[in-house]
């Protein structure tokens, strides 16, 4: 039976999983089943490991059940175990130091440092748990502790130095009394102990004996116990008034007999009659009060069992108590103790399955592949991030350089021509007026080459605007980064718009500008320049001026600037157009594709950054409730794999021998024969 031990801690690690994990709302159904098959395995294991005898003691209230717990186990324990009537099964075992916990349906312990403490806690428990039970009622459904509130007490355990229930192995397990308003039902509270060994006694007054609701859940213990004591608690000081008006012993406390039979007799029947015919029912009539007083007083002074009337008295409880001590030393009791214990241990590991196997663990695999399938394709989208931030983004627009240095190459050819037409135009005109060599710089040349400029920027503009209006923004990825591209749902479209203020930058103008130096202009001496013997230097001088602004003549100029002189100006033309076209709108076009495809390429690179941030988050936020439901799954599979494997071995356990029968020891210094 050693292997049953290995079933607890990998329950309780499934156990503490579940609960830790992101899908407690789902599980919530089977939590509660394990929780439920948790606390009946460690009664059932701890049964196994102690050889414990457990003896549950049901009745209705105020039938004697804590005075019997004092007389079985020979000390006042009923004060612990008189608790406010709340619908929990109370644990009373030896221990050499005072121990009080409870259990609740979750599987929460709590410990405490003195009974009192555990009644506060209890009665503060009582208040909550009927708040519950009318809310559910008020809703219409019917109340269970497992699913409506599972903070709700399901068992006590009162753990005191008791030598009779040390010498013996014996739990004494209290009941809630029958019909309690708080009882939610006895299959609940008793689930631990189906299919168990365990002893029940059945406590009734001979007041109640032969009422028909006493018994009404009487056919529930049969099922759930091998072996019922029914203690008919008889009152010996009870007294019946006579016609003479004297009182005189009761027929109940003078032949209490006579009561069980006048009771198997009239009103035993059904399932209670045949458990009593074959000896699965046994019934004893003992005045309770008295002999839980000749145990305590005997426990107490050391005597062999107090006055003679007490002795007198506690007969009927000594005959029960030897009835009950030779089951449990019996055959009987090994054989059934072994029997139903590898049979519970079976249900038990069925049931671990049979949870593990429901509904909610298929929509939680379920769950499970769906965000290892979203996880990969975000790993997949994460790659492909990672492959995109590695492109070499500004080759893909190497098309576009090309094909606008193509359009440029013709577009300057022609702006340069119109320019040299029109500033020859323009020389033209100046040799008819007066005007001065400055101002053929300023007011002829300069506005057609800073105009020649400025239509050269817009074109610019106007052509880089048109080969950028696609939907990739004028880039041109490989095929491999366009598959990359769509596997992310990445649009470059949007990342074009955002470029696209980038195409509006102005060209500064001034750079078209040209200055006229007087050594440029050859000029022609007059007869009284050669006369005066003046140098060219000074005749440039006396005809343009210091600073070239000096008016000339119509006449001046035909005389001083000969043939020579307007081809020189006509060279000056085509090299000042030369030196500025197509280099200048060449240089600014590729500034502005410059900014443009730098502002591509850091919109779209900080774009894809974000996007993989987003990624990995999305990642995180799947990747927690995944290795949740993983520890979940795993530990779900351990269980139901050592809930097979011992469901496995209990099998073989039984067809094996019985071993033989445990001796729970009587004490020597008690001459009646007892549990103790």
């Amino acid at each position: 039976m050693a292997t049953l031990g290995t079933l607890p801690p990998a329950l309780e690690n499934a156990i503490s999983r579940m609960e830790q994990g992101s899908e407690t709302e789902l599980l919530e159904k089977p939590l509660n089943t394990l929780h439920d098959v948790r606390a009946r395995l460690r009664t059932l294991v701890e049964k196994l490991q102690s050889q414990h005898a457990y003896l549950l003691i049901f009745g209705p209230l105020k039938s004697g059940k804590s005075t019997l717990m004092n007389a079985i186990s020979g000390s006042y324990v009923s004060e612990v175990t008189s608790l406010p009537g709340y619908p929990c099964l109370v644990y009373v075992s030896h221990a050499e130091q005072a121990h009080f916990s409870v259990t609740r349906y979750n599987g929460r312990q709590t410990v405490f440092a003195n009974g009192r403490m555990l009644k506060d806690v209890i009665a503060d428990s009582h208040i909550a748990l009927a708040q519950q039970i009318r809310t559910t009622e008020e809703r219409g459904g019917e109340f269970d502790p497992r699913t409506h509130f599972t903070e709700a007490i399901r068992r006590v355990d009162v753990k005191m130095p008791v030598q009779s229930l040390a010498e013996s192995s014996t739990v004494l397990v209290d009941t809630p009394g029958l019909y309690s308003r708080m009882n939610f039902g006895y299959d609940v509270l008793t689930r631990e102990f189906r299919d168990s060994a365990a002893c029940a006694v059945f406590v009734v007054k001979t007041d109640n004996l032969f009422l028909e609701q006493v018994f009404a859940e009487f056919n529930q213990l049969l099922d759930l116990f091998s072996r019922i004591f029914l203690v008919i608690n008889v009152d010996s000081q009870k007294r019946d008034l006579q016609s003479d008006g004297t009182l005189r012993p009761s027929a109940e406390s003078q032949e209490p007999e006579k009561i069980i039979e006048a009771f198997k007799t009239l009103s035993m029947a059904g399932p209670l009659r045949k458990a009593y015919e074959d000896k699965r029912v046994r019934i004893h009539a003992v005045d309770l009060m008295n002999a839980a007083s000749a145990r305590l007083t005997q426990n107490g002074n050391g005597s062999s069992g107090g006055n003679g009337a007490n002795r007198e008295r506690g007969d009927g409880f000594d005959v029960f108590l030897r009835d009950l001590t030779d089951y449990l030393n019996s055959s009987d009791y090994t054989v059934e103790f072994m029997r139903d214990s590898l049979r519970q241990g079976g249900t038990l590991c069925a049931e671990v399955r049979e949870a593990f196997e429901g509904e909610e663990f298929k929509i939680l695999r379920g769950k499970q592949e769906q965000l290892d399938t979203e996880m990969k394709a975000i790993d997949e989208q994460t790659a492909a991030i990672d492959r995109l931030l590695q492109v070499e983004w500004d080759a893909s627009f190497e098309k576009l350089r090309t094909e606008n240095a193509l359009l440029r190459v013709e577009s300057m050819r022609v702006k340069a021509g119109e320019l040299k037409t029109a500033m020859r135009g323009a020389l033209e005109r100046w040799t008819g007026t007066n005007d001065s060599l400055k101002a053929l710089e300023e007011k002829y040349w300069n506005p057609l080459l800073t105009e020649a400029g400025r239509s050269s920027a817009e074109d610019s503009r106007s052509r880089l605007k048109a080969l950028t209006e696609t939907p990739l923004g004028g880039a041109e990825p490989a095929a491999l980064v366009m598959n990359d591209l769509h596997s992310v749902n990445f649009v470059l479209g949007q990342i074009a718009q955002s470029a696209a203020p980038a195409l509006e930058g102005v060209e500064a103008l001034e750079p078209y500008q040209m200055s006229i130096r007087e050594e440029d202009v050859p000029v022609r001496k007059s007869f009284v320049d050669w006369l005066l013997f003046r140098g060219i230097a000074t005749v440039r001088r006396r005809l343009f001026g210091e600073k070239l602004d000096q008016e000339i003549t119509v006449e001046e100029k035909l005389k001083r600037l000969p043939e020579t002189s307007l081809a020189a100006l006509h060279e000056l033309i085509s090299q000042s157009v030369a030196e500025r076209f197509p280099e200048l709108p060449a240089k600014f076009s590729d500034q502005l594709l410059g900014d443009y495809t730098a502002k591509y390429r850091g919109d779209l690179l900080q774009a894809l950054r974000k996007r993989r941030e987003q990624f990995e988050g999305e990642r995180r936020s799947r990747q927690t409730p995944f290795e949740l439901n993983r520890h979940v799954l795993e530990a779900i599979t351990r269980v139901h794999a050592v809930a097979a494997n011992v469901a496995q071995e209990l099998q073989q356990h039984s067809g094996k021998d019985t071993p033989p029968p445990i001796h729970r020891a009587v004490t020597p210094a008690a001459p009646e024969p007892s549990l103790v």
